[in-house]
């Protein structure tokens, strides 16, 4: 039987393969009346299926998996829709799955995409167990890309925020109004501290003004959903939002509730309390206070990420390199951290 081919379809159509090839992977480069076209003369010719049979030939299946910590977080569904719009124009459609920051459930998912042979994933994690599993399977030439950074450097190509230079940005903004105390402010999903970059760039900028960093300088909250309802770590931080002068909170989905909380029990924010915080959510500048804040460019990030995937796919990539690019922040400096008052 004779195999349609796209420049079959083209020269139906009278248009270029090119356009042709984008518009049966519903590319929005492509015009929606142009795209019905191509499909449409795609379908009477009987295209799709020689498709689908060239995909098994080929041994690929047109999706790509995605495990992310946290599908609740505004910044990681971002993040997610950015990879998902990316891999659309490529043609090629995303699972994702949240490991809710929990190990065994992380190395189920990823066990889940291997067994529904999706052609590549990608990972968020905070977690080193499953970096061996993933360069066995990267050094076997299945395409793995890392969204997370790690002091390790794993052989496994990595694109994702440089949250040590963030909080480190942040911090030093802080100290550099005058603030000698600057107070750590973490919720119950995030790291360890001593793990957790955005304490390291934190603490790097205590020490380079000349400041040690010590535990009474770390308010930890046992909040998951940011309500801050009945938390009992509440107390010592109205007690430090009215002794200390800065809070360096580790996100913005934080940093929000805690204002408001710190308002509503008389600490008004920035008056008498400064805060920055990190991720530049779509919410930041609209909050009660605008928020001062370190925000990364996810689109750069997802796509690159995703760059480096299809390389790996398409057998374009060296084997044995691999890219480990920490994306620059950029400081948004608004009415929380008091700026606009000196």
């Amino acid at each position: 039987m004779y195999e349609v081919t796209l420049k079959d379809i083209a020269e139906v159509v009278g248009c270029s393969v090119n356009t042709v090839s984008l518009a049966l992977k519903n590319s929005p480069r492509i015009s929606e009346a142009t795209r019905n076209k191509v499909q449409k003369a795609a379908k009477e010719m009987n295209y799709a299926s020689n498709n689908m049979a060239r995909a098994l030939v080929l041994k690929r299946t047109g999706t790509i998996g995605l495990v992310i910590r946290n599908i609740s977080s505004l910044l990681l569904t971002s993040e997610a829709r950015c990879i998902e719009q990316y891999l659309e124009q490529n043609g090629y459609t995303m699972y994702v799955i949240a490991s809710h920051d929990d190990l065994a459930m992380e190395e189920k998912a990823i066990n889940l995409m291997l067994s529904n042979k999706v052609d590549g994933l990608i990972l968020n994690t905070k977690f080193t167990d499953n970096l061996p599993k993933l360069e066995r399977l990267r050094a076997q030439g299945f395409p793995v890309v890392l969204l997370s950074g790690f002091d390790i450097t794993p052989k496994i190509d990595a694109v994702y925020p440089n949250l040590v230079k963030g909080a480190y940005i942040a911090t030093k903004h802080l100290l550099q109004m005058g603030h000698k105390r600057v107070i750590f402010v973490a919720g119950e999903d995030d790291e360890a501290v001593e793990r957790d970059p955005k304490y390291t760039g934190y603490s790097k900028a205590l020490k380079e003004a000349g400041i040690e960093p010590s535990g009474d300088m770390v308010c930890r909250l046992g909040v998951n959903d940011f309500n801050l309802a009945g938390d009992e770590a509440l107390g010592n931080l109205l007690r430090k939002g009215k002794t200390e002068h800065a809070f360096l909170v580790t996100q913005d989905e934080l940093a929000i509730p805690v204002i408001k909380f710190l308002d509503k029990n008389g600490v008004k924010v920035p008056q008498e309390l400064a805060v920055a915080s990190l991720d530049n959510i779509r919410f930041a500048e609209t909050a009660l206070v605008p928020l001062t804040t370190v925000g990364f460019d996810l689109r750069y990030i997802s796509h690159h990420a995703i760059d480096i995937l299809l390389e790996i796919i398409n057998g374009t990539r060296n084997g044995e390199t691999y890219e480990d690019v920490a994306a620059e922040p950029e400081f948004y400096i608004r009415e929380s951290c008091g700026y606009y008052q000196i």
